[in-house]
Protein backbone atom coordinates (compact mmCIF):
# COMPACT_ATOMS: atom_id res chain seq x y z
CA UNK A 1 0.00 0.00 0.00
CA UNK A 2 1.58 3.17 -1.20
CA UNK A 3 2.01 6.03 1.72
CA UNK A 4 -0.36 8.90 1.38
CA UNK A 5 1.04 12.49 0.60
CA UNK A 6 -1.19 15.83 0.80
CA UNK A 7 -1.46 19.04 2.41
CA UNK A 8 -3.21 20.04 5.27
CA UNK A 9 -4.50 23.61 4.20
CA UNK A 10 -5.13 26.33 6.61
CA UNK A 11 -4.27 25.19 10.17
CA UNK A 12 -5.30 27.31 12.83
CA UNK A 13 -2.16 26.47 14.94
CA UNK A 14 0.63 26.61 12.51
CA UNK A 15 2.39 29.44 11.68
CA UNK A 16 2.09 28.36 7.63
CA UNK A 17 -0.87 28.26 5.52
CA UNK A 18 -0.40 24.32 5.14
CA UNK A 19 1.52 21.95 5.84
CA UNK A 20 2.52 18.74 4.36
CA UNK A 21 2.15 15.21 5.55
CA UNK A 22 3.68 11.77 4.92
CA UNK A 23 0.19 9.57 5.54
CA UNK A 24 -3.04 9.05 6.35
CA UNK A 25 -2.09 8.83 10.10
CA UNK A 26 -0.53 12.32 10.00
CA UNK A 27 -3.46 13.40 8.51
CA UNK A 28 -5.14 12.58 11.36
CA UNK A 29 -2.83 13.70 13.85
CA UNK A 30 -2.38 16.95 12.41
CA UNK A 31 -6.39 16.98 13.20
CA UNK A 32 -5.91 16.02 16.71
CA UNK A 33 -3.52 18.81 17.62
CA UNK A 34 -5.79 21.39 15.81
CA UNK A 35 -8.65 20.15 18.56
CA UNK A 36 -5.97 19.47 21.15
CA UNK A 37 -7.50 22.62 23.38
CA UNK A 38 -3.85 21.82 25.25
CA UNK A 39 -1.82 22.70 22.41
CA UNK A 40 -1.12 26.65 21.40
CA UNK A 41 1.04 25.72 18.18
CA UNK A 42 2.50 23.18 16.30
CA UNK A 43 4.59 22.48 12.57
CA UNK A 44 6.01 19.68 11.06
CA UNK A 45 8.21 22.72 9.24
CA UNK A 46 10.38 23.19 12.37
CA UNK A 47 14.08 22.22 10.74
CA UNK A 48 14.79 20.50 13.51
CA UNK A 49 17.62 17.08 12.70
CA UNK A 50 19.09 14.93 15.60
CA UNK A 51 21.62 13.27 15.00
CA UNK A 52 21.71 9.57 15.34
CA UNK A 53 24.27 6.69 15.14
CA UNK A 54 22.20 3.41 12.73
CA UNK A 55 23.31 -0.39 13.78
CA UNK A 56 25.61 -0.36 11.07
CA UNK A 57 27.46 2.47 12.78
CA UNK A 58 27.02 5.37 10.29
CA UNK A 59 25.69 8.92 11.31
CA UNK A 60 22.17 9.99 10.17
CA UNK A 61 19.71 12.62 10.03
CA UNK A 62 16.42 12.25 12.41
CA UNK A 63 13.77 14.53 11.39
CA UNK A 64 10.83 14.78 14.22
CA UNK A 65 7.38 14.87 12.66
CA UNK A 66 5.92 17.58 14.76
CA UNK A 67 7.56 20.41 16.76
CA UNK A 68 4.27 21.12 19.44
CA UNK A 69 3.70 23.91 21.62
CA UNK A 70 1.51 23.66 24.59
CA UNK A 71 -0.45 26.41 26.32
CA UNK A 72 1.16 25.94 29.22
CA UNK A 73 4.92 27.18 27.16
CA UNK A 74 6.30 23.60 27.10
CA UNK A 75 7.33 22.43 24.08
CA UNK A 76 7.80 18.85 22.60
CA UNK A 77 8.63 16.56 19.50
CA UNK A 78 6.30 14.04 18.31
CA UNK A 79 6.44 11.00 16.09
CA UNK A 80 3.53 9.36 15.00
CA UNK A 81 5.01 5.70 14.21
CA UNK A 82 3.46 2.21 12.81
CA UNK A 83 3.54 -0.28 16.29
CA UNK A 84 5.01 -2.91 13.54
CA UNK A 85 7.93 0.06 13.52
CA UNK A 86 8.79 0.93 16.86
CA UNK A 87 11.24 -2.35 17.47
CA UNK A 88 13.20 -1.86 14.80
CA UNK A 89 16.83 -0.95 16.08
CA UNK A 90 17.61 1.77 14.10
CA UNK A 91 14.18 3.24 15.28
CA UNK A 92 15.32 2.69 18.54
CA UNK A 93 18.61 4.83 18.39
CA UNK A 94 16.57 7.04 16.76
CA UNK A 95 13.96 7.61 19.73
CA UNK A 96 17.15 7.23 22.38
CA UNK A 97 18.82 10.25 20.48
CA UNK A 98 15.25 12.22 20.06
CA UNK A 99 14.82 11.79 23.96
CA UNK A 100 18.64 12.69 25.34
CA UNK A 101 17.63 15.98 22.55
CA UNK A 102 14.81 17.04 24.06
CA UNK A 103 15.95 16.46 28.13
CA UNK A 104 18.94 18.32 27.13
CA UNK A 105 16.32 21.18 25.94
CA UNK A 106 14.01 20.60 29.22
CA UNK A 107 11.51 19.56 25.93
CA UNK A 108 9.50 16.33 26.15
CA UNK A 109 9.34 13.42 23.41
CA UNK A 110 6.61 12.06 22.64
CA UNK A 111 5.78 8.88 20.88
CA UNK A 112 2.74 8.32 19.18
CA UNK A 113 2.17 4.80 18.11
CA UNK A 114 -0.43 3.28 15.48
Amino acid sequence: MPIEYGDFDNPKKSAYSLERYQGSWEREYMEKLENDIFVKKWTKMHGISIPYITEAGHQRPYKPDFLVENIDGSKELHEVKGGHLIQNEDWKRKRQSAENWCKSRGMKFVLISK
